[in-house]
């Protein structure tokens, strides 16, 4: 141990006589280990760490599922047989999002509310602070309903009051009584179908209506359970298509061709997001790979300065062994160095990548700097140290002390640590090419992404949503006519161009899906026609700029009194009507349809992709909300096209709404390139993730080739002079030293070629629109690489030039 201190102390005494040294290399590794230690953090938080619940491993996600429909919401009526004949289950639940307003104080607040059976948080392990769950019983349609408050909302309006139990509450125009408040830190488990993100407050829950013969036609329920202990998922899926299959016999014309499928709730919340995380992970590992091989070349130039100092320590009876220790231990001591100013980095990475992080990526406020980070660092910096310092340490016990006492000082690097250097060299240049090519294929991803026709323009239209209380506007008629007053009041602002309703936006995650039958056409079994639907006014096309290809768009004289109308896309007249036209066709929802059951297609308008990497749309059809508002509910979104910035129009809209209905709030105020954008997000995210470190492995490998050529010109200046004084000329000298550094650049261009090839293949799924082998792509990347390292080599060959014969000749 005394020596250990010993050689510690001697080590700090060496880094400090070097100050510009020691700078240099801290900053190369602290830059290695914070990248990789605030990347492990987020996949230690989102990956690796438990869900905030109690035993989440027994928790699982359930779908429908069929054979054009992988994974599917719950019908309620399979639902309620699931739950009373599942043997594999400790609990079933349902959770659908349906917002309310809370109007109090005169302060109208949209809520994010979830229905759900009794029994949903008994699934989750998490219990009430205050009050109790829901009963069965409360799942019965009744004029009042219990409702539970969040700890935030208890807090936020109800000045955190313990009398809150039984109190009255107005949502949405219907009287609630509170019967429980959950505690605070309470998280969503997610849900892709009328749900809120994982992670993201609830507000309020209020209980799921389950009528005793409830539908098994209408799939909108997400669900939830838990398995009993020792039950797996392969068991319980089993268990749960017996039933299944036991259904779709009692009831062919609903169930005939439904099963289960099942997931983790930890596979369902973060598996789409593994493959992009372990990417970003690689990427810093090769970050940190390549700050090891530039700190080690520093080091070797070090350890050729140290050769004398060596030889002295040896000449006085030092071991090989005891010098390699030596120098490995200030390698260690520079590493710890760097490791610490690697945390420092990290924490203020962390930050930003919270601020920054796309909305998809979930968990991500919860990533935090805790002791599995810090373990994880303190390891990553010890094989850091190791892993740069040991080549340079072997060179320096390897001294020749003869001939170094003999040359009486001067410093030569032999062939073995020039090699080494080499080496050094084209491993950076190689590990640089494979982060700049995945990089190049995520910038031609996202370019060809941002290229690429959608089928509608989100420039200056401002988006918001609305929601009438069935209270005060249950009737249709009622709904439809505040609808229109409101889609005047609004048009007639200045600078509006054009206003719309919809009951959702494009990229917005939204799959509502119908079959239906097509008068005069028949298909197998099974195998019907369907498409996607969405209710829309008739200025909501033009508004977001969704062409017409043939017939109309909806018009004033589409009333509930006329004939029912609807507008389809191209892909679902190609499919249905291909060869024809499809406007004046007729189908309908019903099996034994009466003429007022027909729906009449009146025109066909542009596909609108459902996702940004959507190849191609999907069939889909829209109804008018004139004629049809929305299924179950009076949300509608409203679309408003501008002539200058939509966000200055936000105000004036919020007056109009406040006018007709002062309890009314607007919610989700976007605008739709914003939305847009966010649907992107995680691709950007990624994108620039992956190039700014790519960026810095260019930074750091253009370094190493000039250091290496620097070193190389200084220690062959004698070589240089006597050639020089032979007669070569300035441009000789220059291609030698070129030549020299340009071989080792053109080395780890090909090595680093052959690598891409087999590593970027891991990456298929981020990329839209170009292959993991794209010969544009590591073509570009390579020439690249390759002009940055003759760069890198015309200062050093410059100054090769520059030495004077005669002086290299007498210093020698």
């Amino acid at each position: 141990m005394q020596t250990f201190i010993q050689d510690l102390r001697y080590g700090a005494r060496m880094l400090l006589k070097n100050p510009g040294f020691t700078l240099l290399a801290v900053l190369t590794l602290a830059l290695g280990v914070g990248a990789n230690s605030a990347i492990f953090s987020v996949v230690n938080g989102v990956l690796l760490k438990p869900l905030p619940y109690r035993a989440p491993e027994e928790l699982i996600r359930l779908f429908e599922r069929s054979k054009s429909q992988p994974r599917f919401p719950m019908a309620q009526g399979n639902f309620q047989d699931y739950r009373a004949q599942n043997s594999t289950l400790v609990g079933l639940a349902l959770f659908t999002r349906q917002d309310v307003e809370l109007s109090r104080d005169d302060k109208p607040e949209r809520l994010a509310a979830l229905g759900i059976t009794a029994g949903f948080f008994d699934v989750l392990g998490v219990q009430p602070m205050l009050g109790r769950e829901f009963r069965r019983e409360e799942e019965l349609p009744s004029e009042s309903a219990p409702v539970i408050l969040s700890h935030a909302l208890w807090q936020r309006r109800f000045n955190r009051d313990p009398g809150i139990i039984g109190q009255s509450l107005v949502l949405s125009g219907r009287s609630f009584t509170v019967v429980g408040v959950m505690p605070a830190g309470v998280q969503h488990v997610g849900g892709d179908y009328r749900s809120l993100p994982h992670g993201e407050s609830v507000d309020v829950w209020w209980p799921l209506q389950m009528p005793a013969q409830a539908g098994r036609g209408a799939h909108f329920c997400n669900a939830i359970g838990r398995l009993k202990p020792g039950v797996s998922v392969t068991q319980a899926e089993a268990d749960f298509n017996v039933m299944a299959e036991r259904l779709a016999q009692q009831f062919p014309n609903t169930n005939g061709n439904w099963r289960i499928a099942i997931q983790p709730l930890h596979e369902e919340l973060v598996g789409k997001t593994r493959t992009t995380l372990w990417i970003l992970l690689g990427t810093v590992f090769f970050v940190l790979l390549i700050a090891c091989v530039n700190v080690a070349n520093l080091l070797l130039a070090r350890a050729t300065a140290r050769e004398r100092e060596m030889a002295v320590r040896a000449s006085q009876g030092a071991g090989r062994w005891r010098i390699v220790w030596q120098l490995l231990t200030e390698s260690l001591l520079l590493a710890s160095l760097g490791g610490t100013a690697g945390v420092l980095l990290a924490q203020w990475a962390i930050e930003l990548l919270r601020v920054l992080g796309p909305e998809q990526l979930p968990r991500l406020q919860s990533v935090s700097l805790d002791g599995r980070i810090l373990l994880f660092t303190l390891v990553l910096t010890l094989l850091t140290g190791v892993l740069f310092g040991l080549a340079p340490a072997w060179h320096g016990g390897q001294v020749n002390l003869n001939a170094l006492l003999k040359e009486g000082g001067r410093n030569a690097a032999g062939n073995r640590q020039r090699r080494l250097r080499d080496v050094l060299v084209i491993s950076e240049i190689a590990l640089a090419l494979v982060l700049l090519v995945g990089a190049g294929l995520l910038m031609r991803s996202f370019w060809k992404l941002q290229q690429t026709d959608h089928g509608f323009n989100p420039e200056r239209v401002l988006t918001a949503s609305l929601s009438l209380p069935g209270a005060r506007y249950g009737d249709n008629a009622k709904a439809a006519a505040f609808h229109q007053q409101l889609l005047n009041r609004i048009a007639a602002l200045p600078s509006v161009q054009s206003v719309g309703l919809t009951s959702d936006l494009p990229w917005t995650g939204y799959d509502e899906n119908a079959g239906f039958n097509i008068e005069g056409k028949t298909f197998p079994p099974n195998q019907g026609p369907g498409g996607r639907y969405h209710y829309a006014s008739d200025e909501y096309f033009r508004t977001i700029g969704v062409p017409l290809i043939a017939g109309r768009f909806f018009s004033a004289e589409d009333r509930p009194e006329t004939p029912a109308v609807v507008l389809i896309n191209q892909r679902m007249a190609e499919q249905y009507w291909a060869g024809e036209s499809a406007v004046g066709k007729r189908f309908t929802f019903s099996s034994n349809p009466k003429e007022k059951d027909w729906y009449t297609i009146v025109g066909v308008v542009g596909d609108v992709k459902d996702f940004p990497h959507s190849t191609t749309a999907v069939p889909a059809f829209y109804w008018a909300t004139s004629q049809k508002p929305p299924v179950g509910a009076r949300d509608v979104i409203l679309a408003i096209r501008t002539q200058g910035d939509p966000l200055q129009l936000v105000e004036a809209v919020r007056n109009e709404v406040r006018l007709l209905d002062k309890d009314l709030p607007l919610a989700d105020v976007k605008t739709l390139e914003t939305l847009a954008s966010a649907a992107v997000a995680s691709q950007r995210f990624t994108l620039w993730l992956v190039g700014g470190f790519a960026v810095l492995a260019l930074t750091l490998a253009t370094i190493g080739i000039y250091s290496v050529l620097s070193y190389l010109v200084a220690q062959r200046t004698h070589e240089i002079g006597i050639r020089m004084a032979l007669g070569a000329r300035r441009l000789d000298v220059q291609r030698l030293v070129i030549g020299q550094g340009m071989k080792l650049a053109t080395v780890g261009v090909s090595l680093g070629l052959l690598a891409s090839f087999g590593l970027t293949r891991l990456m298929q799924k981020l990329l839209f629109g170009v292959s993991a082998s794209d010969p544009l792509t590591f073509s570009v990347i390579a020439l690249l690489l390759l002009g940055v390292a003759l760069l890198a080599c015309f200062i050093p060959a410059r100054r090769a030039t520059k030495v004077d014969p005669m002086i290299a000749l007498r210093c020698e």
